[in-house]
């Protein structure tokens, strides 16, 4: 079945572009200890899984179960393999597009 507004389906991916607000800020924090690595890991995947679920809720979506985990797990350890946001956002969008079939 075609969908009568293809577009529509396609709202929530800009959620991962949003990521890098969230995360931007926090990227930037030095992990001096491994305490405070577990922070920064906690504090950007709470914040990028509010605006991925945020995105999908404007877009009148559930998010699929898992994505909002997976893809802010995604760009914490990418940031802390001292991934670029930009880079950590590329990387994550295109495995949350393969794993849950999102179109760009």
């Amino acid at each position: 079945m075609v969908s009568a507004n293809p577009a529509s389906a396609l709202r929530p991916l800009p959620v991962l572009l949003s990521l890098a607000g969230s995360a931007l800020l926090l990227a930037g924090l030095p992990a001096r200890a491994q305490g405070l690595s577990n922070m920064r890991d906690q504090l950007i995947i709470h914040y990028c899984t509010l605006a991925v679920n945020a995105d999908f809720a404007k877009a009148g979506k559930p998010a699929p179960a898992g994505l909002a985990k997976d893809t802010c797990t995604c760009v914490a350890e990418q940031v802390n393999a001292r991934a670029s946001i930009a880079q950590a956002e590329t990387i994550c969008k295109q495995q949350a597009m393969g794993k849950y079939n999102l179109s760009p």
